[in-house]
C-alpha cells in the first residue's frame, strides 16, 4: 500500500455490475482518480454475459485496489449490493453505479464529514448524504441534457424531517451515500432483498429508524456524482416503479419490520409518495391496487392514530383504498382527488430507424390518453365522471362510449 495513504480510513466503494461494458471503463477510471486514495473498489461481476468481465480482469491487473467477486448468474441489483457487503473490509461504505461517474473530491468530501462532523450530543454520525449529484441524458449528438439537480439545505437532517419529507432520504438512492461500517455490522440483519432491483427501499430507511440523525452535504467543489440516465426514466426505474410488484412489496417488508423493532409510530412509509409515482402506470393492473390494499389493512391504525408521522394525504389514500368497493371506484376517486400530482404523465414513442416517430402515446393523470400517428392525433381517449366511464373520439369527434355500471 502506498505510504502516502496508508494511515487514512479505508473506503469501500461497491459495484455490481450487470451489461454495462460500455461505460464502465469511464465509471473506473473516475473512481482511480479520486483525490481519496486508500480505496477498496469491490467489482461485483453480477453474472454479465457481456465483456464487463474481461474488462474488471484488466483494470486488476492495473491497480490492485480492485477487487473482484465473480457471480454465476445474475443476482439482481440487490443480490450484487449484498455481495459486495459481505467482501467489503473498509471502515467506510459507499456504492457507485457502474454506468455513471464520480468528480474527483467526491469520496474525500464525505470521509471528510463523516469525521469531523457531530451531533448535539457530540457523537459523530453513521450517515452522510451527499446532494452534490445531477442527473443528465445524452442527446444523439452527444450533448448532455440536465434532467434534475438534486437540492437541499446542508446539515442535520432527521427521522422528523424525514417524515415531514420522505424526498430529503429517498432522492439520493444508495450511490450518494456513506456509511461507517461499523453501524452496518451492528444492524447485520438488515439486508437488501434477494431477486429484486429496488435497492433503497427498504434497506435505507431500516437503517434509518436506528439513527436519531444523519447528515447532508451541498456544493463542495469537484464532489459531484453524475447520474447518467440511460433512458429519460433511469436505468431501471421503469422496471422498478411501474413494470413490477417491487415497490409494494418493499412498502410491506419495511412496514412489517418498523413493527418488529417498534418504530412503526416513528418512522415514516412513503406509501403515498410511491404511489404518485407508481400507481397511474399500473392502472391497468388490478394487483397492484391489490396489494396496496392489502398494506393499508395492515397500517390503518397505525396511519390514524400518528399525526406526526402521517398526514391527512396519507389518510385519504388508505380510506380509498380499503374502502371502495372495487378497482373502478377507487380509480375514479383516486384520479379526481389527486389529478394535480404530475407524476401521472406518461409519454411512449415507436420511432422508424431511430428518426421518425409514427406511433405516440400521451396519457395526462390517467385521465385521457392520445394516440398519435405520424404526429396527428387520431384516438383520444377521455374518463369521463362517471364511474368507469369512458369517451372515445376519433380525429376530434365523438365515435363510442362506453359506461361500467
Amino acid at each position: 500500500m502506498n505510504k502516502a495513504y496508508n494511515k487514512e480510513p479505508l473506503v469501500s466503494i461497491l459495484l455490481s455490475i450487470y451489461k454495462v461494458e460500455e461505460y464502465l471503463e469511464e465509471c473506473l477510471d473516475s473512481i482511480l482518480k479520486q483525490s481519496y486514495k486508500n480505496l477498496e473498489i469491490v467489482c461485483v461481476n453480477n453474472g454479465s454475459p457481456d465483456k464487463c468481465g474481461e474488462i474488471l480482469e484488466k483494470y486488476a491487473k492495473l491497480d490492485k485496489r480492485i477487487k473482484i467477486i465473480n457471480l454465476k448468474e445474475n443476482q439482481m441489483l440487490c443480490g450484487g449490493r449484498n455481495a459486495g457487503l459481505d467482501n467489503a473490509s473498509g471502515e467506510f461504505i459507499c456504492f457507485v453505479d457502474p454506468d455513471d461517474w464520480i468528480e474527483e473530491d467526491y469520496i474525500k468530501v464525505m470521509v471528510d464529514a463523516i469525521q469531523t462532523k457531530k451531533d448535539t450530543d457530540g457523537n459523530f454520525y453513521n450517515l452522510i448524504l451527499n446532494y452534490n449529484a445531477v442527473n443528465y441524458f445524452i442527446n444523439k449528438d452527444g450533448s448532455k441534457k440536465l434532467i434534475h439537480v438534486y437540492d437541499t439545505s446542508e446539515g442535520e437532517k432527521s427521522i422528523k424531517d424525514y417524515n415531514k419529507n420522505p424526498h430529503i432520504e429517498t432522492n439520493i438512492p444508495m450511490w450518494g451515500r456513506l456509511y461507517r461500517s461499523s453501524f452496518l455490522k451492528q444492524h447485520k440483519d438488515i439486508r437488501f432483498l434477494d431477486g429484486i432491483n429496488t435497492d433503497n427501499i427498504p434497506y435505507t430507511i431500516k437503517l434509518m429508524a436506528h439513527m436519531k440523525t444523519f447528515y447532508a452535504i451541498k456544493g463542495q467543489k469537484n464532489a459531484t456524482y453524475w447520474r447518467r440516465m440511460i433512458t429519460l426514466d433511469g436505468a431501471v426505474t421503469v422496471d422498478v416503479l411501474w413494470k413490477n410488484l417491487e415497490i409494494p412489496y418493499c412498502l410491506d417488508d419495511l412496514y412489517e419490520y418498523l413493527k418488529k423493532y417498534g418504530f412503526e409510530k416513528e418512522v415514516k412509509v412513503m406509501f403515498l409518495l410511491l404511489f404518485y409515482l407508481c400507481y397511474p402506470r399500473h392502472t391497468d393492473q388490478t394487483r397492484y391496487y391489490i396489494k396496496y390494499k392489502e398494506l393499508m389493512r395492515k397500517m390503518e391504525d397505525v396511519i390514524k392514530s400518528t399525526p406526526d408521522v402521517y398526514n391527512q394525504d396519507d389518510i385519504d389514500l388508505c380510506n380509498m383504498l380499503l374502502y371502495t368497493d372495487n378497482y373502478f371506484q377507487f380509480n375514479e376517486l383516486f384520479f379526481c382527488k389527486f389529478s394535480h400530482q404530475k407524476t401521472g404523465d406518461e409519454t411512449i414513442k415507436y420511432k422508424l430507424f431511430n428518426i421518425i416517430t409514427f406511433f405516440q402515446k400521451k396519457t395526462r393523470y390517467g385521465m385521457k390518453t392520445t394516440y398519435y400517428i405520424m404526429g396527428i392525433p387520431v384516438i383520444k381517449v377521455k374518463r369521463s365522471n362517471k364511474l368507469g366511464a369512458r369517451k372515445f373520439f376519433l380525429f376530434g369527434l365523438p365515435l363510442l362510449k362506453i359506461s361500467i355500471k
